[in-house]
């Protein structure tokens, strides 16, 4: 692989290497994941990932996922781009599959949803065969200020406005890690051009029928002719929101250790005296514990059936969360019954 010597485009691997470093910390040798399509970015993130490899000490592994949604001759396209700027980058290359149609049949969700969802697994599962505790994927700060004007459009709070995290776990071995956030798409098209790769486009990107492509074709230029660097200030946003966040939840975790004193339950009465605003985070503390990620909507049904004093909700990983007597609890799915031979 030929290196730029662009000082820019050193300067980008820098905070590449860096962001990840502060994500996931040092590598020491051990693999990491890095989704790629054949994309600006992605190949973007792999090429610079892989220069910086003695920075930040992890083994880059490349990994393309086939969401079996596109017509084969895009698909076969995407194949091709990503093996050969995986082969660009020296770094090796597996090809997984993940079926976002049949997902999106099977839920409630759409297709885009669906695809995002199917492909988080597959790179889960991947990084697990492979013995990596880390997948990258390649969202920029552009993606970041669509992400947070797409939640303000849907009216979302706190966690909607501080948009995509740079770190979260897949699974309990594996986290993900977006150490683009901090480069624009520009910049991982000016990468490319400097490494002499030209990535493959992507046909959907282009399909208005997409919210986040009408908010990237059509809302954010507008805004552009209000404010120059919109997308930046978006992102700016996204930032300070999430450190307000973190704040608020963490005292979540504290006043539901104070409010229970030990107890696997949560007295009624002691949590009713909570402002509105905490027992929002308090419901979500309690739930977290056991894996379950609360969505605003589930979250209100849960405050629901508290408020109301009596009763249960349904919650993701068929958890249920329980009321009665004066106390709150959470309640673990039922094993399956055994079956006799």
């Amino acid at each position: 692989m030929t290196l730029p010597t662009d000082r820019r485009i050193r300067e980008i691997g820098r905070r590449i290497s860096r962001a990840l470093v502060e994500a996931a910390g040092t590598g020491y040798g051990r693999p990491l994941i890095a989704a790629v399509s054949g994309g600006a970015d992605s190949s973007a993130m792999l090429l610079l990932l892989a220069d910086t490899q003695s920075r930040h000490g992890w083994r880059i592994r490349a990994a393309h996922v086939d969401h079996l949604i596109q017509t084969e001759e895009v698909r076969a396209g995407f194949r091709k781009a990503s093996a050969e700027v995986a082969a660009m980058a020296g770094s090796p290359l597996d090809f997984v599959q993940a079926d976002a149609a049949s997902e999106a049949n099977s839920s409630s969700d759409g297709l885009e949803a669906a695809a995002r969802r199917v492909r988080y697994t597959a790179l889960a599962e991947l990084a697990q065969e492979r013995g990596s505790s880390v997948v990258a994927v390649a969202h920029t700060q552009d993606d970041q200020s669509e992400t947070v004007l797409m939640h303000i459009l849907r009216g979302s709070g706190l966690d909607g406005l501080s948009g995509m995290p740079a770190t979260r776990p897949l699974t309990d071995e594996v986290q993900l890690v977006r150490p683009l956030l901090e480069v624009t798409r520009a910049e991982t098209e000016s990468v490319c051009q400097a490494y002499g790769w030209r990535p493959v486009h992507d046909p959907s990107n282009d399909l208005l029928g997409h919210t986040r492509n009408r908010i990237r074709h059509s809302l954010l230029p507008l805004l552009n002719e209000f404010n120059p660097n919109v997308s930046e200030r978006l992102a700016q946003l996204a930032r300070s929101v999430s450190s307000d966040r973190a704040l608020l939840d963490l005292i979540g975790e504290q006043t539901l250790e104070q409010l229970r004193d030990g107890s696997d339950v949560l007295p009624r009465r002691l949590f009713m005296s909570l402002p509105g605003q905490l027992q929002n985070r308090v419901v979500r503390a309690l739930c977290h514990e056991h894996g379950v990620v609360l969505s605003a909507e589930r979250t209100g049904a849960a405050l629901q059936v508290i408020h109301t004093g009596h009763g249960q909700v349904e919650l993701p990983e068929g958890v249920r969360l329980s009321v009665a007597g004066g106390t709150i609890k959470v309640v673990p799915p039922c094993p399956p019954a055994a079956t006799g031979h």
